[in-house]
């Protein structure tokens, strides 16, 4: 299967930046500051993060960077050994920007990159937020997903409030409003392949349990073919029992179908079926009366 979550975090970006504000704005609601005098560090241990938000101010005019950047140094901080990233920010913007929500999915995707995460576990699909305290924070998000028709839970989780959405059609109209149209047309492709696989499985189960059903109920109508034999007991029994028990005798393997096709009148499963019934009632009563005389 292919790696669907690398897949996931390459589009989102490569994204086409459409409203660098509000999704700047995301992105400051959920990652974790620290003042630093006239500066904000934003720090993320997501390199993607870091690049998606590089990104995004790359799109800013240079008025709009200067006005976010000044007096900070060097604005940006990478760590690839340690995996993380620290983007300093003027003390003012920041509080302007964090603001800014101009619109929802633009945001919506600003908060996902942040704290966002998708999962393929062996059975299901989910995307979970893992969103700072902050009751502001919280009903935007929720008012986003509900206008949206997608269902979500809360929970709290280590200090933050964990939003997980279930269900491939929940997760796929995020996606999408997120921009994300490959991925989520990875994620129906995901379904697809699941659930062929479901059915083929439970096919082949189905066809195993069938095997073991005709193996079994062959091998008891042999034993009352050789019961027949050994107590000379064809002469007993009608035509029509006679003829389906050497059926058997000559096709020990064949299905209570396939035995019903054999007959010199073909006739139904069901049919075979109650015949072998009757055979066997016939020689559990011989076996009683030859007992009593015993």
């Amino acid at each position: 299967m292919k790696n669907y979550l690398a897949e996931a975090w390459d589009e989102f970006l490569n994204l086409p930046v459409r409203d660098a504000p509000s999704e700047l704005a995301g992105f400051l609601s959920v990652l974790p500051a620290k003042g630093d005098g006239d500066c904000v560090g934003v720090d993320t241990r997501k390199l993607v993060t870091a690049r998606r938000m590089m990104k995004l101010v790359g799109d800013l005019s240079a008025e709009a960077r200067r006005e976010i950047f000044p007096r900070c140094g060097n604005f940006l901080e990478l760590d690839k050994n340690r995996g993380r990233a620290m983007l300093r920010i003027q003390s003012g913007a920041y509080s302007e920007i964090n603001r800014r929500a101009s619109r929802k999915w633009a945001w919506f995707r600003g908060v996902w990159g942040g704290c966002g995460s998708l999962y393929l576990p062996r059975v299901g699909y989910y995307m979970s937020l893992r969103l700072p305290g902050g009751v502001g924070l919280e009903k935007r998000l929720s008012a986003i997903l509900r206008s949206s028709g997608v269902s979500a839970g809360a929970r709290p989780q280590r200090g933050r409030t964990e939003y997980t959405v279930k269900g491939l059609e929940d997760i796929v109209t995020v996606l999408v409003g997120m921009g994300l149209v490959r991925t989520s047309l990875m994620f129906e492709e995901t379904a697809v392949f699941r659930s062929a696989r479901g059915a083929a499985n439970k096919m082949t189960n189905c066809d195993r349990a069938n095997i073991g059903k005709t193996v079994e109920a062959a091998g008891l109508q042999m034993r009352m073919v050789e019961t027949l034999d050994e107590r000379g007991l064809w002469n007993e029994i009608s035509p029509r029992l006679a003829e389906v028990a050497r059926a058997r005798r000559e096709h020990p393997s064949a299905s209570l179908g396939e035995l019903g096709q054999i007959l010199s009148k073909q006739v139904s499963k069901s049919t075979v079926e109650y015949r072998w019934k009757k055979l066997e009632a016939f020689l559990a009563e011989v076996n009683i009366l030859k007992t009593k005389r015993g």
